[in-house]
């Protein structure tokens, strides 16, 4: 027991070193970037734990779907005219995978939940000690640059976009805790970070936190349902009714379908542009895309992609290669669709959303209160982050990536206090759910019969 209470701890440790890391804007502090190997880090304690207990947990449907999405990528790599060298494509496909991964490795780390809860509590506190950086940087340092961060908050010693999405993500889980404890801390943190995120300025973040309040009202308030759905159908609209008449963000949109093409900085219209042609991509090449490091991926930054200048795309400003910024990977999804295809990305979101898809099965038989409180916080914590990654690649960054996929995938497998047992194989361990509904994939009693594994 001591020693899994290790490794969870090492875990935990490895997860926030690799967030604190992740969200620092190197580029601006001048410091190397060892996001990679900490991840790395985290996948190798990882295969440590499964040589010392010899076994590999993997739900046997999500496998199969990271089968399947190989083999769509695989077979893509070879049919693509577009794909870059195999060390690229291997690169690109890597990334892609990285956080499905983690929720593997993070499903295996069996953590009650005092554990989980203090994993939520560090999150938490590491956004504090952002939040003061970025406050500080906004008020007295201005490292800023103003021509992307109009708000009152502004910082370059951090990935800003991020953070303020980041901020979303830190209000869904102290509304799970303020819903668990009812203290008044996780109140004044709450405020705290809607001051926050208005004061950012940033729209999708504001929307965002429109979002998570509408899904408290959903799953965590005492009301009566008509009521739940009323109030979380206003918070919708009300974010509809934003982006509909939001000036800049039409603008945006007829200024690429006018022109398609723009050289002024001020047009500001790559992303619509990335969007528009992302959905003629997966059409010309169906099924496929058109291949691993070739749109809104990292090799694309290294090595460029023809893509870009068969579909007109390096002439928009932010998206050829002789600018001062690229905007290449500002559109998570329209990389993931154009890269991909539209069987390759219904594939990704089967992934993506699995945790919120299966949440609720593998909380039947517990406590209505348990219940609510990991609902909410998978669910609202994957719907917001589908909602605001439109317009950044926030999926593929590590400081998300471990509550998406990292604190996920522990929920997802904890060791449940309602239905703890002794294995009889392994003496004094304690697991959560009775076999066989524990594990979806293979286990180390496969072979055996129903009766011969409990007994």
């Amino acid at each position: 027991m001591k020693e899994t209470r290790f490794y969870n701890l090492l875990y935990m440790v490895l997860a926030m070193i690799l967030a604190f890391i992740n969200l620092f804007n190197k580029k601006t502090l001048g410091i190397p970037s060892v996001d990679y190997l900490v991840y790395g880090a985290i996948c190798l304690l990882g295969v440590m734990l499964a040589i010392r207990y010899g076994r590999f947990r993997v739900p046997r449907s999500y496998l199969t779907i990271m089968l399947l999405m190989g083999a769509l990528i695989a077979v893509n790599a070879v049919v693509s005219k577009y794909s870059p060298a195999p060390k690229y494509v291997l690169m690109g496909t890597a990334i892609t995978y990285m956080p499905f991964l983690l929720f593997v490795i993070s499903y295996n780390f069996r953590m009650t939940d005092e554990e989980i809860h203090r994993y939520v509590r560090c999150f938490l506190a590491l956004m504090v000690f952002f939040s003061f950086l970025v406050y500080v940087d906004s008020f007295i340092l201005h490292t800023a640059d103003t021509m992307f961060q109009g708000g009152v908050l502004s910082s370059g010693i951090v990935f800003f976009g991020n953070y303020s999405s980041l901020c979303n993500q830190a209000l869904v889980l102290s509304l799970a805790e303020l819903y668990r404890t009812k203290r008044k801390r996780y109140l004044w943190l709450i405020a705290f970070l809607v001051v926050t995120i208005f004061l950012t300025n940033q729209l999708k973040a504001i929307l965002g936190m429109i979002l998570v309040f509408s899904g408290y009202v959903f799953y965590l308030m005492d009301v009566k349902r008509w009521i739940k759905i009323t109030i979380s159908s206003l918070g919708l609209v009300v974010i509809i009714v934003v982006l509909s008449i939001s000036a800049s963000f039409m603008l945006k949109f007829e200024n690429y379908l006018d022109t398609n093409t723009a050289e002024d900085a001020y047009a500001k219209i790559a992303r619509p542009a990335l969007y528009y042609r992302a959905f003629e991509m997966a059409a010309d090449y169906f099924p496929f895309g058109t291949g691993q490091g070739t749109y809104g991926s990292v090799p694309v930054n290294i090595v460029g992609s023809r893509v870009y200048s068969d579909y007109e795309l390096d002439k928009i400003w932010g998206l050829g290669d002789d600018t001062d910024f690229s905007f290449k990977m500002d559109a998570h999804w329209a990389s993931i669709l154009g890269e991909m295809g539209y069987i390759g990305a219904i594939l990704y979101l089967l992934l993506f959303f699995y945790p919120a898809r299966k949440i609720g099965k593998k909380m039947e038989g517990e406590e209505d209160h348990t219940r609510r409180y990991y609902i909410y916080i998978i669910r609202m914590g994957i719907l917001t982050l589908f909602a605001e990654a439109i317009v950044l690649a926030l999926p593929k960054s590590f400081s998300f990536m471990i509550v998406y996929a990292g604190l996920a995938g522990l929920i997802m497998n904890r060791k449940s206090s309602t239905s703890d047992f002794k294995r009889s194989d392994v003496p004094g361990q304690t697991c959560g759910r009775p076999w066989p509904h524990e594990w979806e994939g293979p286990t180390k009693w496969e072979g055996r019969s129903e009766a011969e594994g409990l007994n």
